[in-house]
């Protein structure tokens, strides 16, 4: 029974999220980073891009810190703490605080 249901669910595909999406084809998770080309690329791409820029610093995984920050990430970042659905765009001076328009209209004025 659970291999039918593993089948079902690799043909019709999965809702899996990753942190980095390879930027050659969309469908995988990515294992490398390019510092020249400033792109991921998961097992497959990394293959053909090795062909062509052979030149290029490539790290995998385990150099994380070279990759640059997940775009998951950089929206939690750009979310104003106090309204969910806003991002910050402004910086007041008075209160030395960063802000979305909302909380400028309310408290920064």
């Amino acid at each position: 029974m659970a291999s039918s249901m593993e089948s079902s669910l690799a043909a019709k595909g999965s809702d899996t999220l990753w942190d980095f999406s390879c930027d050659a084809c969309n469908k995988n998770e990515a294992q490398f980073y390019c510092e020249g080309c400033s792109k991921c690329y998961c097992e497959n791409c990394v293959i053909l891009h090795n062909q062509l820029f052979n030149s290029h610093s490539l790290f995998g995984r385990e150099r994380m810190e070279k990759w640059p920050i997940a775009k998951s990430t950089l929206d939690i970042l750009e979310q104003c703490g106090q309204h969910n659905d806003e991002k910050i765009k402004l910086f007041c001076e008075d209160h030395s605080q960063l802000c979305c328009h909302i909380c400028v209209a309310l408290h920064h004025r």
